[in-house]
């Protein structure tokens, strides 16, 4: 395992030796106060109460007002919530017992004050020896098994047989997992008491992943913490159960996740944004389900749809924070593998507490306002706002994913860039423009991409054609009415910009363009109205076209095309592909009009002035560029990749370039036939 991987491992509360215990912990809470007096968030909210403090207090989170860090924009939000905690755990320990005349409430205290005691000591001894190891562990084992002594005498005045094992059994459980629990946060206490500098606090893109991780670690435990206390607090009586099958539940999500997302590693996913954002989607549809049906079976499909989205969600952060190191590299710092891990654990430990002084105010209100008396369904507005809480953080957190700069086309420019091109000084400004300062991300290529990729499912051949030591290059594809350019800029497996007509990445020659081609067809609106249609309509093509970041191009006009050849060098020159569509059209008679049309069966013959910028290229930089042939394939839905053509400067200029366009069509052409044999091979075989 790499060091950037083995130093940072999400848990998003809910590994089994840390956080998971915590969860368990709050189970065997709510249980004994659901038995004692009939209401099991009383216990349940003392324990998040103590559990927020001790958390805050071992991690030493109170270091991070001494330096400038991204997290220091959540610091009063978060002490916000801390003081509202505080409010809240005093209206619990001293109004409820008596306003709300629940006896026996002092016994709830007590045995939750012994399992938020028992996490506290267990701090103590991992930072009271420095050296995590046998002796450790046996100072922990014996801690526990002191106060597994009292709980014991506590279990053994419980009536209930079954309640009683329970309450021994999760009590011996969580504390085996105390007992093995790191000296993480001891560290993670330690190095924010000695740091004084963020080496990261400036990059803009790693400000838009931490609070994309932020958001989605506070909306996934706090999803965990809605759903328990709902399912316990909507039993009409008291039943073990019903814990026992939350505690199973939490297992059960973190089972399917570690399933999905070592299927996903093994079988080589691409972690991008994407499939951050399908992740949030079957975690948000999992969330909201699970509240809705009823059945072994169907429960059994939601909880794998949650444990799915949970997998995707945790694996692309696991990937994403590594890269950080590299960024940091572009802004001239040096990170390590040390403070990226403890820049992880901030993190995390800051959405845990959020998540739990959120779910403490909701309770506390829960406790106050709703009768103890259990109700089969809760009020509409305030089963609405339980559902809904743990989405509204993970919609933000997608919202910060749109957001993110460091996308897979950068992310592999990148990687290219430390490899490859480090002397490249414009490459490397892009790079730093792109993702050391602040910039507007324009994201509607994430939501195309997210959108289109369900419903135009592409194979990709011949990517072992593309030479990265060789790049920047030019990829040459099919145009095929509209096919070929959106199979290829969704699905070209590398970094690029492509050539887009000028007419439709600006808003008014778009909905100039958008009437004259087709809308003035419609029927039954006037000439004002379908012009307005067509501004309509080129307000989002315009918008998600120049989230390309795309180089325009004007036909018929020299200067504006020796314009586009210039942006394009300059393009090559910063480290980036280009990917541009020379395909010349044919003309067809439609009806009684002659029009211009692509072909969709076949590759048309290519216009040679685009070969150009081999020359060009090569006078600026002094390397020969290759032009990469791509097909786009529709019968068999495959994107082809060809062998390059080399731009060869000792020829004479006329003929390299018809030499390029030559060549380029013959092997699209030849890309096309293993298209059409490959699709009748297919069509063959299902017969």
């Amino acid at each position: 395992m790499s060091g950037s991987k083995k130093s940072y491992r999400i848990q998003v509360a809910l590994s089994l030796s840390n956080v998971n215990a915590d969860f368990l912990q709050l189970i065997l809470c709510m249980m004994v106060s659901h038995y004692m007096i009939g209401n099991p968030l009383y216990g349940g909210a003392l324990f998040l109460f103590a559990n927020i403090w001790i958390l805050y207090f071992e991690s030493g989170l109170r270091f991070l007002r001494r330096s400038r860090r991204p997290e220091r924009a959540v610091e009063w939000p978060m002490w916000t919530l801390l003081s509202l905690s505080v409010f809240a755990g005093l209206a619990l320990v001293f109004l409820y017992p008596g306003r709300m005349q629940v006896g026996r409430t002092n016994m709830v205290s007590f045995f939750v004050l012994l399992i938020a005691a028992r996490s506290l000591l267990t701090w103590m001894v991992n930072r009271s020896l420095d050296r995590p190891g046998a002796t450790q562990r046996i100072y922990k084992g014996l801690y526990q098994l002191l106060f597994f002594i009292p709980c014991a005498v506590f279990a053994w005045l419980i009536m209930d047989g079954f309640v009683r094992w329970m309450i021994l059994c999760g009590t011996a459980l969580t504390g085996f997992l105390l007992s093995f629990q790191g000296s993480t946060l001891v560290s993670l206490n330690k190095y924010l008491t000695h740091a004084r500098q963020d080496k990261l606090r400036d990059i803009f893109s790693y400000r838009m992943f931490a609070n994309m991780s932020l958001y989605a670690q506070v909306a996934l435990s706090l999803g965990v913490l809605m759903y328990v206390c709902y399912v316990c607090f909507a039993t009409p009586f008291f039943s073990a159960r019903i814990y026992l099958q939350a505690a199973v539940w939490i297992v059960a999500v973190l089972l399917c996740s570690e399933l999905f997302k070592r299927l996903a590693t093994g079988r080589g996913w691409v972690l991008s944004i994407n499939l951050f954002m399908a992740g949030a989607v079957c975690w948000i549809a999992g969330s909201l389900m699970m509240f809705r049906v009823h059945g072994l079976w169907n429960s059994t499909l939601w909880v794998g749809l949650l444990g799915f989205g949970l997998a995707c969600i945790t694996a692309v952060l696991d990937r994403y924070n590594g890269d950080f190191k590299l960024v940091a590299r572009i802004a001239g710092r040096k990170v390590s593998d040390r403070e990226m891990y403890f820049r992880s654990m901030i993190t995390q430990v800051i959405a845990v507490i959020v998540s739990n002084a959120v779910m403490l105010c909701v309770v506390t209100v829960w406790v106050f306002v709703i009768p103890a008396a259990h109700e089969p369904r809760l009020p509409f507005v305030f089963r609405t706002f339980l559902l809904e809480l743990p989405v509204v953080f993970m919609l933000a957190s997608v919202g910060f994913a749109l957001r993110q700069p460091l996308d897979e086309r950068r992310r592999q420019k990148l990687f290219n860039f430390l490899r490859w091109n480090n002397r490249n000084k414009s490459a490397e400004q892009n790079l730093h423009d792109n993702l050391v300062g602040r910039r507007r991300v324009r994201f509607g290529v994430k939501i195309l991409a997210f959108f289109v990729r369900p419903f135009l499912h592409l194979r990709v051949e011949g990517r072992e054609n593309m030479d990265m030591a060789h790049f920047p290059s030019v990829f040459v594809c099919n145009h095929g009415i509209i096919y070929g350019p959106v199979a290829a800029v969704i699905y070209l497996p590398t970094y690029f910009r492509p050539w887009i007509d000028r007419k439709m990445v600006d808003r008014d020659l778009a909905a100039q363009e958008m009437y004259g081609r087709f809308l003035y067809r419609l029927p039954l609106l006037s000439a004002r109205a379908k012009r307005g249609v067509a501004r309509a309509l080129a307000r989002p093509v315009t918008w998600a076209l120049n989230s390309f970041d795309p180089i325009p191009v004007e036909k018929n006009n020299l200067r504006n095309v020796m314009s586009t050849f210039n942006d394009t060098v300059c393009v090559l020159s910063e480290g980036d592909n280009v990917l541009i569509f020379p395909e010349r059209p044919r003309r067809v008679r439609r009806g009684n009009k002659m029009t211009v049309e692509h072909r969709t069966d076949s590759v048309g013959t290519l216009f040679t002035g685009f070969a150009n910028i081999g020359r060009m290229y090569y006078d600026k930089t002094g390397q020969a560029l290759r032009f990469y042939p791509i097909y786009a394939g529709r019968r068999d839905h495959t994107l082809r990749i060809g062998e390059p053509v080399v731009f060869d400067p000792a020829n004479d200029a006329l003929e390299e370039k018809r030499r390029i366009a030559a060549l380029l069509h013959d092997r699209m052409a030849a890309l096309c036939a293993a298209g059409e044999a490959a699709g009748e091979r297919s069509a063959a075989e299902q017969e």
